[in-house]
């Protein structure tokens, strides 16, 4: 239900008792019907939607607690500053039977922006007339410049003065300028129960080293009048760890809430824990339809380095892109040797567009970027991608990703692998493929670059300031760029099998035909894993495509290939350091016709590897382990 007006009964929802509602609105029918917007102030109205004025826009892109529809206020828009005095005032709430014990006033509230251009101001008014007048010659009730950017927050405000009235709601965007954008949602005069817990989300790590103490914590808001001082909860994995947990969360407030009992497993496991709030305060929460949440983990018989993928989304005729273009090369330049850091720019409505990508990657705001599709549409600047990568590079992993190719003519054929440590009875994992190109160029106007940042009146961005707007074509290079999906933006079905144990070696063959005035050599092959439950990026593995046909960090392992060409058997000799290696010998198609693990291996190892079944011809031969490898090419006689 979207907009409600409704007397004070009690709703009962099985045995669970819901707060007594009096108004509520959530915006998802896309208008602002039942409210009355009023411009105070002298900015210019703009077109589709009127910037000037509260309208109703849809961020659930952004925050994935948003429906299809917020009501939102701008004090920027289309590069233009304003310095908003809008009022968006509600239709007459009648309290006249509401009692006055826990009636309050709840909504969600927010920013869009990135720091500095979050603090947006605004009041909330209750009054009983809804004129002009009467809204500012009150009192507001709560009054405030939001402080955490890019975030929506909830917000409740006692009304138990206002029980007995019909009364009108007020929200006023105002005493700020040259901000961003002022996101107002989920609306509601509600009379709150006492001790009333919602468990929003629960927080565990998806991956786990086996031995390894983990916490789970909890998102926990207080949806009743009481502040909340203890919560027993239970998180169940089979066994039950019940604790009593002091907190002191206000009502309206949301905690983050820690079990004491630390979730850990000596062996490699597949765990499906159920979590649930079974008392407030040591009393019955009266609604436990909100009270419940589950977790996974699985714990990993090794640690392998994970990559950390952001795809940044970019266009020629974006002016604020070439701050993307210098984030990516700062952190290539920085972090890039390693292997742990894979930059791809998404191209948008440029010559250089894939449109599958872009449709995939669903980024709607310029520069934007996805962070391994587990943060999605997020800003992008140096510090931004810095932190985004400190965050994530050392999270574990379920599985090493590797990758050969070979090259015949123009068609590259690139054998992708995952190698598994841990246990799955029924995964949903596929491999995908994305092959980038440096260096591109082009002639047309569609490769002049929009330059907010020409003649550094917005600052200094890796140069461009001394570049003119546009930056013309002939003096621009786009590196990075993505030119093809193989197996599609959410990987290749069936390409991962289902049931996984540790150990398992999942492979899968993709084939791209290098177009004309695309160069081979300044291209790479990003391997990709892709949880297609959620649709993120689990690790990853980039490769360049030289003319040699080998991987671009193969000398990290050294290694020899003997006899060379053999009838019987291949020995290969390589200097292992205390991990998991796999030697893997693959035709030119880059199909794998034989895998030997060799586990926690150290100093000098000698493989034997047969191949009197093989038939004559070429064939490659790698050594692989966390996400590195040497490949030399063997003749089979």
């Amino acid at each position: 239900m979207k907009k409600t007006l409704l007397s004070a009964l009690a709703l009962f929802v099985g045995y669970s008792v819901q707060a007594q509602t009096h108004f509520s609105d959530d915006f998802n029918d896309g208008d602002l019907n039942g409210w009355t917007s009023i411009d105070n102030d002298s900015d210019p109205a703009t077109t589709a939607p009127n910037y000037d004025e509260w309208y109703n826009g849809d961020f659930s892109s952004y925050f994935s607690n948003l429906g299809a529809g917020s009501a939102v206020s701008r004090s920027w828009a289309a590069n233009v500053a304003y310095s908003p005095d809008n009022i968006l005032v509600s239709s007459a709430i009648n309290l006249t039977a509401a009692p006055a014990s826990g009636l309050s006033l709840l909504f969600n509230i927010g920013t869009l922006e990135a720091s500095p251009y979050h603090a947006e101001h605004y009041a909330v008014y209750v009054t009983t007339g809804n004129s002009l007048s009467d809204i500012t010659a009150a009192t507001p009730v709560h009054e405030t410049t939001l402080a955490t950017p890019s975030a929506m927050g909830a917000v409740t405000v006692d009304l138990s003065a206002y029980a007995g009235q019909t009364v009108y709601i007020s929200f006023r965007h105002y005493n700020c300028t040259d901000m961003n954008t002022l996101i107002l949602d989920d609306v509601a005069v509600k009379n709150l129960q006492p001790d009333d817990a919602a468990l929003n989300a629960v927080s565990l790590a998806r991956y786990a080293q086996m031995g390894s103490n983990n916490t789970m914590q909890f998102a926990v808001e207080n949806k009743g009048g009481n502040t909340i001082t203890s919560l027993d909860i239970d998180w169940n994995d089979g066994a039950s760890h019940s604790a009593t947990i002091p907190v002191n969360i206000a009502a309206g407030a949301t905690a983050t809430v820690s079990h004491p009992t630390a979730v850990s497993y000596a062996s490699v496991v597949e765990k499906n824990i159920v979590v649930a709030i079974t008392s407030v305060n040591g009393n019955t929460d009266p609604d436990l339809s909100n009270n419940g949440g589950t977790a996974k983990i699985n714990t990993v018989s090794a640690v392998v380095p994970k990559a950390v993928v952001i795809e940044e989304g970019t266009g020629t005729w974006c002016g604020w892109c070439p701050r993307g273009a210098v984030a990516m090369d700062y952190m290539y330049d920085t972090y890039g040797a390693g292997g742990q850091f894979v930059g791809i720019a998404v191209h948008n409505n440029d010559p250089m567009t894939v449109a599958a990508y872009n449709s995939g990657a669903g980024i709607s705001g310029f520069p934007g970027c996805n962070v391994d599709r587990a943060l999605l549409g997020e800003s992008v600047s140096q510090g931004l991608f810095e932190g985004f990568y400190n965050d994530r590079k050392d999270m574990v992993v379920p599985a090493s990703v590797t990758g050969t190719f070979s090259v015949t003519g123009n068609v590259v054929t690139v054998n992708a692998s995952a190698t598994f440590k841990t246990t799955f009875a029924a995964a949903d994992y596929r491999l995908a493929v994305v092959i980038t190109e440096d260096g591109v160029t082009g002639t047309g106007s569609g490769y002049d670059q929009v330059n907010y940042y020409a003649g550094g009146t917005n600052g200094a961005m890796g140069g461009y300031e001394a570049l003119p707007n546009p930056v013309p074509a002939a003096q621009m290079v786009y590196d990075h760029v993505g030119r093809a999906l193989l197996g599609g933006y959410d990987g290749q079905a069936a390409s991962v099998p289902a049931a996984i144990s540790d150990g398992t070696t999942a492979n899968y063959t993709f084939n791209y035909t290098v177009p004309a005035g695309q160069v081979r050599s300044k291209m790479h092959a990003v391997v990709l894993l892709i949880d297609n439950s959620n649709g993120e990026i689990v690790n990853a593995k980039s490769m360049r495509l030289t003319s040699a046909g080998l991987d671009e960090n193969q000398a990290n392992i050294a290694m020899e290939v003997f006899p060379n060409p053999a009838t019987d058997v291949v020995k290969v000799s390589f200097d292992a350091e205390g991990q998991d290696y796999a030697v893997t010998v693959y035709n030119l198609q880059g199909q794998v016709v034989r895998n030997i693990e060799v586990k926690q291996a150290n100093g000098t190892q000698e493989v034997s590897v047969p191949v009197s079944d093989l038939a004559s011809g070429n064939y490659l031969v790698s050594v692989s382990t966390n996400g590195v490898s040497h490949t030399k090419q063997i003749t089979v006689k």
